[in-house]
C-alpha cells in the first residue's frame, strides 16, 4: 500500500529546489506515493511542474493581518494537515511554528532537524526522530539524512529537473525573442541576490559583461522580479561597454522555470549564491558561483 509525505520548507526559492532529491529518492522507495509539499507562499513555482508532487501548500511567511485571523489561518492549516493522514513528514526547517503543524500530523513518522538553539523537550518531543544538521555537509546530503532517520533508502543525490517541460519552456522563450535563436552561442549572468550581503560590485560585473561581449559572446542578464533587482541590472549595465545586439536583458522578464530552461540551452552561467545557480547544477550547466557569508561547503551548486 502506498503511503501519504509531507515535506515542509519554510525558506526561500532556492531551498525549495534542493528537495527535489528527496522527493525523487522517495518516489524510488514508493512509486505509488503521494508527496505534498508545505513551503511559503510563492517560494514552490520552481517546482509546481514535476509529476512527483501531489499538492503544494502554501502559507504566509509574514503578514500583517492582526492576531486573530492569523490564529485563524493556523487552525485552517491544521485542519487540513490532520485531514490528510500522512504516513510521513519531513521537517526542514527549526521555527517553532512547524510544532503544532508536527502535533496536527498526528501518529505519522516525524523527522525534525537538530538545532542547537532548539534542544528542549517540547521541540526534540514534537517529531519521531531527530537528525542532524548540515554541518560539513552540503544541505542535499542533509535533507537526504532526513530520509534515513525515518527508515527509507537513499538511492542518489542527483539534482534534475524535468527535462521534457524545459524544452517547452525554451521554445516559449525562443518565439518571443529571437536574440535567442541566433547561431552564436550565449552565457546568461543573474547578478542579483534579494540580500545585500551577497551582491557583487556593479562596476566589475559591467566589466566582466563588456570582456565577455569583446570576445565575441552574448550574453543574456536575467533578475528576479523585484524593482530593486532590475534596478541593479540597469545600472550594471550603464557601466559596460557594450554593442546592443551582443546583449539581451530579460531582467524580471522570465518565470524560474524560464530561468532553468534559459540557462538550460547556454554555454556557462556566471551568478551569486543564490536560486539561481542552483538552478544551473540542476541543468548541469558549467558555472562560476561568487558567494559572500554564505557557507560553500552547504551551499554551492550541487551537481
Amino acid at each position: 500500500m502506498s503511503n501519504k509525505y509531507l515535506i515542509v520548507i519554510l525558506r526561500f526559492h532556492g531551498d525549495v529546489l534542493l528537495t527535489k532529491p528527496m522527493i525523487d529518492n522517495i518516489k524510488l522507495n514508493d512509486p505509488d506515493g503521494e508527496i505534498d509539499l508545505l513551503l511559503y507562499k510563492g517560494t514552490g513555482s520552481i517546482l509546481e511542474h514535476e509529476k512527483s508532487i501531489t499538492e503544494i501548500i502554501e502559507i504566509d511567511n509574514a503578514s500583517e493581518e492582526n492576531i486573530f485571523s492569523k490564529i485563524q489561518k493556523e487552525m485552517n492549516l491544521w485542519a487540513k494537515i490532520r485531514s490528510k493522514k500522512y504516513d510521513y513528514a519531513f521537517f526542514l526547517t527549526t521555527q517553532w511554528r512547524v510544532v503544532p503543524i508536527s502535533w496536527a500530523i498526528g501518529k505519522a513518522l516525524k523527522a525534525g532537524v537538530d538545532d542547537k538553539k532548539r534542544r528542549k523537550k517540547l521541540w526534540t518531543k514534537s517529531f519521531s526522530t531527530i537528525f542532524p544538521e548540515a554541518l560539513e555537509n552540503h544541505i542535499i546530503q542533509r535533507n537526504l539524512l532526513a530520509l534515513e532517520s525515518l527508515g527509507l533508502q537513499v538511492f542518489n543525490e542527483n539534482l534534475t529537473l524535468d527535462p521534457a517541460y524545459l524544452e517547452i519552456e525554451y521554445k516559449a522563450l525562443s518565439d518571443s525573442f529571437p536574440f535567442l535563436n541566433q547561431d552564436n552561442s550565449y552565457c546568461v549572468i543573474h547578478p542579483t541576490s534579494r540580500r545585500e550581503k551577497k551582491l557583487w560590485d556593479k562596476e566589475k560585473f559591467g566589466e566582466l559583461i563588456s570582456l565577455l561581449v569583446k570576445k565575441n559572446l552574448s550574453v543574456v542578464i536575467t533578475s528576479g522580479p523585484d524593482f530593486q533587482e532590475i534596478s541593479y541590472v540597469e545600472e550594471i549595465l550603464a557601466n559596460a561597454d557594450i554593442v546592443d545586439q551582443k546583449v539581451l536583458n530579460l531582467a524580471g522578464k522570465t518565470s524560474l522555470i524560464g530561468l532553468a530552461a534559459l540557462i538550460k540551452g547556454a554555454k556557462f552561467f556566471i551568478g551569486l549564491d543564490s536560486v539561481a545557480s542552483h538552478i544551473a547544477a540542476s541543468v548541469s550547466k558549467e558555472s562560476i558561483t561568487l558567494f559572500g557569508p554564505s557557507n560553500p561547503v552547504n551551499w554551492k551548486p550541487w551537481s
